[in-house]
């Protein structure tokens, strides 16, 4: 049956499948050795709204992107426009590169999340979440994610980007993020995972409460951004760490309804106020 279907139809078919698939298993680790007891009242229901979001997203942003999406990436394919096509690489070397300045990309877009008001509005509802697990990666507002798509529209023929690069990077993201949303601790193993990847325990500073935690973390995939931005940041006791957003705690704003709210609510815009630094590690 899958020697049937052509690469494209195969690199498709993962892309439906890998978050799936990891949701499952990541889950089930969650459920036998989670790192942190979870903080709310039904861990079911938190994950039924958070993956509901995540669905009702991507019908969404399907319907209005899809083809616009497909079809500036096939004229820039013909045309030959854009960075890629114009460095002599091979095939392989190209789709490095490409998944490479896809991710810097990713890692300037979060970061100016958290630094222009109207763009914290729409974020600051992936922070609100205060039980963060692996079902907190897929919880986005769906304003935030069709700026990020009109962005990428324009950086598709910047860069040359191919279809398939797009979604080959999608799958990389699914597992990177899965991953480092759960609820999980990878042990010694994310010391040396950190330095090249974001790992759990990095990404679990970037959803604390404090300000200057939040602001720092922001990769994607590779973790070698924050190091030469500086925004690297690591502490020693991640079990005392609080996630949320101080002004989202209440039931109402952990609904689908609140949830879809949260941009428009009036607290305070950007997480920029002053606290008490915690212990640091490397």
């Amino acid at each position: 049956m899958l020697a049937d279907l052509s690469a494209s139809e195969l690199l498709s078919l993962f892309y439906f499948s890998t978050p799936v698939v990891l949701l499952a298993l990541l889950w089930s680790w969650e459920s036998w050795a989670a790192f942190k007891p979870f903080r709310g009242e039904n861990r079911y229901r938190h994950a039924f709204y958070n993956l509901s979001l995540a669905v009702l997203n991507s019908l969404l942003l399907g319907l209005l992107f899809g083809s616009i999406v497909e079809a500036t990436s096939a004229w820039t394919m013909q045309h030959q426009w854009g960075l890629l096509h114009q460095v002599p690489l091979s095939p392989f070397w190209q789709t490095l590169c490409a998944i490479l300045l896809l991710d810097a990309w990713m890692f300037c877009w979060h970061w100016m999340n958290h630094r222009i008001p109207v763009l914290w509005r729409f974020h600051r509802m992936h922070h609100s979440d205060p039980a963060m697990d692996v079902s907190t990666a897929t919880r986005f507002h769906w304003g935030e994610l069709g700026i990020s798509t009109l962005l990428r529209l324009v950086l598709i023929p910047l860069l040359g980007l191919q279809s398939w690069q797009l979604v080959l990077y999608g799958i990389l993201v699914f597992l990177s993020t899965q991953l480092h949303h759960a609820n999980i601790s990878l042990g010694r193993v994310d010391r040396f995972y950190r330095w090249l990847f974001v790992s759990p325990d990095m990404h679990k500073i970037h959803h604390s409460r404090l300000p200057q935690e939040t602001n720092s973390n922001y990769s994607t995939i590779f973790s070698l951004w924050d190091r030469l931005a500086r925004t690297y940041r690591m502490r020693l006791d991640l079990k005392t760490i609080d996630f949320g957003l101080p002004h989202f705690d209440q039931p109402q704003w952990q609904t689908l309804l609140g949830m879809w709210k949260t941009p428009f609510s009036s607290p305070p815009v950007l997480p920029g106020e002053q606290a008490q630094e915690p212990e640091i590690s490397n």
